[in-house]
């Protein structure tokens, strides 16, 4: 492994020289060749919770390289964007100063290489960014940007660094980083009994009231969708003649904004009517109102069996 890291030593030198605009040179190095430098992310771990942003970090431990094993670099810069992509950009944030790691910090690590343990706080970057939690959202972007400067002046980043050196994982040359943030979703999975009151406005049924038993699970493969045993509460079973299941629509908790999507057995959708959906103050119902294709509908109320509670949904 050490004498693989020495080779991308080298190789760095030849790579990043060419890709910094400098003219094509022999293979031969010549004494006035501008040698390259990256830090090599080694690992990461963590993530940035919307739940969490005071105690949301990225971990990561890098290797630094260049011509001299890392000792002419003299800084390695973090700044930080906001990446707004369920507003379609209109809330994004540029890029802002983050931290700045200088050479006296670097530290030989076990495999002898000059190395750092950089943590990326989620807190740390929206005070950087000059925001608060209420100007964000869950399902977008924290975006890092990181600058080696050597002791010449020289500088390397995203923008004259090859991308082979960036997406091989050989390298890993670290001048970008993306950090989704994340809404970690954990409905309580079993049983439930749901009421389904019917006032006459929706539906065709008329005035009236189902109750059931259901189940709520997760959908398979999809950490923030649920689905129920039977979404119509009874209201199908009391509408035909026999018993109707209706199983194939889904909620979606998009940091506690819930919705509904998917079709029923037949191809008809089913929705959640906006701004319906709550959650009771002792959070142990979850009301909302919802509707088919077919015209059938109500407001649906569900407790759990056993007491649990239910996140503060809304939509």
């Amino acid at each position: 492994m050490k004498n693989l890291k020495q080779l991308f030593i080298g190789f760095v030198a030849m790579l990043t020289a060419v890709s910094c605009g400098d003219p094509v040179l022999p293979v031969e190095l010549q004494p006035e060749m501008q040698y390259g430098a990256y830090a090599r992310k080694m690992s990461q771990t963590g993530k940035f919770d919307f739940f969490a942003i005071s105690t949301s970090q990225i971990d990561i431990h890098v290797e630094y390289y260049d011509e001299n094993g890392g000792k002419n670099i003299s800084t390695y810069d973090i700044e930080v964007e906001y990446i707004d992509i369920t507003g379609g950009g209109a809330n994004s944030i540029g890029k802002k100063p983050f931290r700045t790691i200088n050479s006296s910090e670097f530290v030989v690590n076990s495999d002898g290489y000059l190395s750092s343990d950089i943590s990326l706080g989620f807190d740390a970057a929206l005070t950087a960014l000059g925001v608060t939690s209420a100007d964000i959202t869950g399902g977008n972007t924290v975006r890092f940007w990181f600058t080696i400067t050597k002791t010449d002046g020289t500088k390397y980043d995203y923008n004259n660094t090859g991308p082979n050196l960036m997406s091989s994982n050989a390298f890993g040359a670290l001048f970008r980083l993306n950090v989704g943030i994340v809404c970690p979703s954990d409905w309580k999975l079993g049983s439930l009994s749901g009421t389904n009151s019917n006032d006459g406005t929706l539906g065709t049924l008329g005035a009236g009231e189902t109750t059931a038993s259901v189940e709520l699970t997760r959908k398979s493969g999809k950490d923030n969708q649920y689905q129920l045993s039977d979404w119509t509460l009874g209201y199908r079973t009391l509408k035909y003649t026999g018993t109707y299941y209706t199983t194939g629509p889904v909620f979606i908790d998009n940091c506690n904004v819930v919705s509904i999507t998917g079709v029923g057995d037949y191809g008809y959708g089913f929705s959640m009517l906006p701004g319906t959906a709550s959650v009771s103050s002792d959070r142990t119902a979850f009301t909302y109102s919802w509707e088919s294709d077919l015209g059938e509908g109500g407001v649906a109320t569900l407790t759990y069996d056993d007491g649990s509670l239910w996140p503060e949904l809304y939509n």
